[in-house]
């Protein structure tokens, strides 16, 4: 046993021996910081006052790894060389009041930055000076590591690289705190050039109390999401997700908040491409969008484009809208917005718009979806799931005038808590629908139900023979046998043209519906189709009345 802990100790101070012979040591103490360089590491040398540390590298043929640890509450970090380098934040904590991003590499190559598994790695820059983040990068940085990275841009972003900026699988947490401008900034490039882009393969990023865009690939950027989970939250005119170019989207998670005024969750200036993952947009707002995908014919660096294709994946985007007023104008509040062709060609697209400024979507050119995986839908009341900490479900079918609805495409069901919509209905069959109810109280609330009629613009009250309280977890009533809930429209039975009478031009209008003609109330027998049985119950309704 003896020999095997005395191997294995050698083995492990081999490899220490053999990292520490390329690595530059950064520590930091308060008011002052100490740079170790190993003899081995050559052409590379350090200057420090109090904790401001500068290190410039000749190296052009070894790629060197610079440490970074420790705590200073006035302190900075600048590296300055041609060649490659591996940034490691190993549990360092750096804040710069002098002026100056807190970690400033110029270096224009490929800078490996790791964040040390287990530790907790946290940068502040000053506000102060002409810095564009409180982490810099002239190059093109790649992260990488499990550790966790907190980073709050004072003055302009929080994270900046002057090229591409790189996710790998292994990165652990990202998260920015603040900024004034950007959360993350990056590129430079072509329009399609993939050498310039911000492109994630893993690890989670989270973005809040931003000025400016969440993530922003800019000056024809373009954004690739393959994997990982990005929570992103805009304020007033900005976006989560942007690109100058095309952003693609093939696998991850996202969950975007958009509430602020004429700001965006993903919006690209040449196209949006969703084949993968799952992307969950709540949009509030005035001139807000969900996904804007914007197509210019003058007057910008990219010409063209505007056009939304998704093959994949699972997107759901909330649009509400009420009656805001900005400069006397009121604009609608859209989930989807493309100033070209929208084409779907696979993956499940849930588009639900709210209030009465609220548009599902809104397209310039063709649009081409597969029917059953792109549904959207427009409600008049207006109501957030994320607001709330409690939900239960309830199984309905509702009648209108004694039969059963054979259709739900020209109504909408809503749940309510005293005034306010608590949740909304799902029918994707004429035999039940799903109401998912949330509430921030579980105390048995009372549960009432009204139902909104397209075509009449009028909001009826629905009734049960059963009392609905709200009770967290509780799931009521069954797709098999779901609660019926009733309501009279004060329409009378074959009054198909709703003029109040029930007369000869009612069954031409059930005549013109059987060739094809829109009259959702031509069904008059209640029996699911059109047909000539309406016709003979319009006429016994005519020949009884004396018509």
């Amino acid at each position: 046993m003896k020999r095997i802990l005395a191997a294995v100790a050698f083995i492990i101070s081999v490899v220490l021996s053999a990292w520490s012979q390329g690595t530059v040591n950064i520590v930091y103490n308060g008011t002052t910081a100490r740079v170790t360089i190993p003899s081995t590491v050559t052409g590379v040398t350090s200057s420090v006052s109090g904790a401001n540390v500068t290190i410039v590298s000749t190296a052009t043929a070894d790629e060197y790894t610079y440490r970074v640890s420790g705590k200073s509450d006035n302190g900075r970090l600048v590296i300055s060389g041609n060649y490659k380098l591996t940034l490691q934040l190993a549990g360092v904590t750096l804040t710069n009041t002098d002026g100056g991003p807190a970690i400033d590499v110029e270096c224009g190559k490929r800078i490996a930055v790791e964040l040390v598994d287990g530790t907790v790695n946290t940068l502040c820059d000053s506000g102060l000076g002409a810095q564009k983040a409180a982490l810099y990068f002239s190059g093109h940085p790649e992260f990488k590591g499990g550790g966790t990275l907190n980073v709050t841009g004072r003055l302009k972003h929080a994270i900046c690289s002057k090229e591409y900026m790189e996710l790998k699988a292994s990165t652990g947490i990202i998260n920015v705190l603040g900024a004034v401008s950007d959360g993350i900034h990056c590129g430079k490039g072509k329009v399609n050039n993939e050498h310039n882009y911000f492109l994630m393969k893993g690890g989670e990023v989270n973005v809040q109390n931003v000025g400016g865009d969440c993530i922003d690939s800019d000056d024809y950027g373009v954004v690739r999401i393959e994997d990982g989970t990005l929570s992103l939250n805009v304020a007033d005119d900005a976006t989560a997700l942007k690109a100058d170019s095309t952003v693609s989207i093939s696998g991850g998670r996202l969950n975007i908040s958009v509430r602020g005024l004429d700001s965006k969750g993903i919006k690209a200036n040449y196209a949006v491409n969703i084949s993968g993952g799952e992307t969950d947009i709540l949009v509030v707002g005035d001139g807000s969008k969900g996904i804007k995908s914007k197509g210019y014919d003058t007057g910008s660096t990219v010409l063209g484009g505007g056009a939304l294709n998704i093959s994949g994946g699972t997107l759901n985007i909330e649009a509400q809208g009420g009656s805001i007023i900005a400069e006397a104008d009121t604009t609608k509040c859209i989930g989807i917005s493309a100033d070209a062709n929208l084409t779907h060609t696979g993956g499940s697209v849930n588009v639900v718009a709210m209030g009465p400024e609220a548009v599902p979507c809104n397209v310039n050119g063709t649009q081409q979806v597969v029917a059953d995986q792109f549904q959207t839908k427009w409600l008049p009341w207006m109501m957030n799931a994320r607001d709330y900490q409690y939900d239960m479900t309830v199984y309905v079918v509702v009648y209108a005038d004694g039969q059963k609805l054979t259709s739900y495409d020209r109504v909408a069901v809503g749940a309510f808590i005293g005034d306010d919509c608590v949740g909304y209905g799902q029918f994707e069959t004429a035999d039940y629908g799903c109401v998912r109810i949330y509430s921030n109280e579980d105390n048995q609330q009372p549960i009432t139900f009204k139902l909104y009629d397209y075509d009449e613009q009028l909001t009826y009250d629905l009734t049960s023979t059963a009392n609905y309280v709200f009770v967290s977890g509780l799931v009521r009533g069954m797709p098999g046998t779901p609660f019926p809930l009733r309501y009279n429209s004060g329409r009378k039975k074959g009054d198909v043209n709703s003029d109040g009478d029930v007369d000869v031009e009612d069954m031409r209008c059930v005549i013109s519906a059987l060739n094809g003609a829109d009259y959702p109330a031509a069904d008059v027998n209640g029996d699911g189709r059109v047909d000539v049985g309406d016709i003979l119950t319009i006429a016994g309704v005519v020949a009884a009345n004396g018509k």
